[in-house]
């Protein structure tokens, strides 16, 4: 369909403070919210809820932990209830994120048949098929949640029709909009139905990536939660790019009733820091690009669960994974873009919770900080830099000595060509 800049978005009207029923949902999904533990609607659900059910495109901007994604998939479910032949495809940029949607969509689904196909990963590599459904294939599934390059190939493949759905949900959408899947992302669109729904759901959205949705959406609103003031309580504590490890341990150590991700720059990164956290006696798991997806998804289970109170991740684990158990998040150095910045820190903080976020910063990596802190107008507490390594753990292994307390230059050389996530 034609492309238009929406004329003055508005916020959607807020029904106001009260339960899923009040929406217009059907029963069926008021009872399976409720069974999932969403008893009440979000502000974002509040407001974002009536404006899918009346058929419009829309841009759902809101912090990570809000509740994006049942925000759209029950008004979405409600309407597939209503219209047997009607379909819906979510695009997600990962394949964690799209197996999370599946799995919150399984927990959902008031019918076998509305739930979630998954669809990721290589062209060698088996959809996932709801639970009681493995018989099933992606050209039957009511409700598709794919990565763009495996629905691409699929439909290369004659595996799926993705113009019979017409209802279309691009999540993480700001990521869609980058650089990263323009081309993918530029293939997709003419295999989209031209009357179609479309929804944007983003933490944050761009001006570049605003402007390229408009490929995607017709007349969108724009639907925000009220600002308010954050439940993330974030700091900036400066130290020697060569002490960072002992200090993002002390930071461990000090709260190890909070469970921690934290973010690094690459692949390389994440395993050397890990396993050093690990000799150190701390339970500490990897997440990054480089691995299986079999040894994601243990990575996933052994945080979940408990088994690793520390998750060191490339900004793969940065965007969609709902974790309810982070009570802090690390960055190892300020990433290089505001946003990454927002999509990291809001993995702690989720669904009204307190968090914590704490960036550790060179003193050459003082400016990228500044750039974060203008860009989203806040400015960081600074925690003192000075402090004592603990103990290790495990008898095994020697007593650390303390931090420099005297400041020497910042490291400024890097490794050549790092992998990144």
């Amino acid at each position: 369909m034609p492309s238009q800049t929406s004329t003055s978005p508005t916020n959607a009207p807020s029904p106001g403070k009260s339960d899923m029923a009040t929406l217009g949902l059907a029963p069926r999904l008021t009872a399976m919210a409720l069974q999932a533990g969403l008893d009440a609607p979000t502000p974002i659900q509040s407001r974002a809820i009536p404006v899918i059910l009346d058929g419009g495109d829309a841009e759902i901007i809101a912090p990570t932990g809000a509740g994006k994604t049942a925000c759209y998939l029950l008004p979405l479910m409600h309407l597939l209830l209503a219209r047997r032949a009607a379909r819906v495809l979510v695009v997600a940029p990962t394949r964690e994120l799209a197996r999370q949607i599946a799995a919150m969509g399984r927990q959902l689904a008031p019918t076998p048949e509305l739930r979630p196909f998954a669809v990721y990963g290589g062209a060698h590599e088996e959809a996932e098929a709801p639970e009681g459904a493995q018989d099933d294939t992606p050209e039957r599934a009511r409700i598709i949640v794919g990565t763009p390059g495996r629905l691409l190939d699929l439909t290369r493949r004659d595996q799926i029709d993705l113009a019979s759905c017409r209802h279309v949900v691009l999540d993480e959408g700001d990521r869609l909009m980058s650089p990263e899947f323009r081309d993918e992302m530029h293939d997709l669109l003419p295999l989209l139905a031209p009357q179609r729904q479309t929804i944007l759901v983003s933490a944050t959205l761009p001006p570049a990536a605003r402007e390229a949705s408009r490929r995607f959406l017709y007349k969108p609103q724009t639907i925000a939660p009220e600002t308010g003031k954050t439940s993330i309580r974030q700091a900036i504590m400066f130290v020697e790019a060569a002490q960072k490890p002992l200090a993002a341990e002390a930071v461990l150590r000090r709260h190890p009733d909070r469970n921690a991700i934290v973010f690094v720059a690459s692949r390389d990164e994440a395993g050397a820091l890990a396993k050093q956290l690990r000799k150190r006696g701390l339970k500490a798991a990897v997440l990054h690009g480089g691995l299986t997806q079999p040894d994601r998804n243990r990575a996933m289970q052994e945080f979940a669960s408990g088994r690793a109170s520390v998750l060191v991740a490339t900004d793969l684990a940065a965007r969609g994974l709902d974790i309810e158990q982070v009570g802090q998040v690390i960055n190892m150095t300020p990433p290089e873009q505001p946003e990454t910045y927002v999509h990291r820190i809001g993995r702690t903080g989720r669904a009204g919770r307190v968090g914590w976020a704490i960036t550790l910063c060179a003193m050459n990596e003082r400016s990228a900080m500044r750039k974060i802190e203008t860009a989203l107008s806040i400015k960081l507490t600074v925690l003192p830099t000075e402090i004592s390594t603990p103990e290790r753990a495990t008898p095994r292994v020697e007593p650390t000595t303390s931090l420099a307390r005297k400041r020497g230059r910042s490291e400024g050389g890097r490794s050549k060509s790092p992998k990144t996530a």
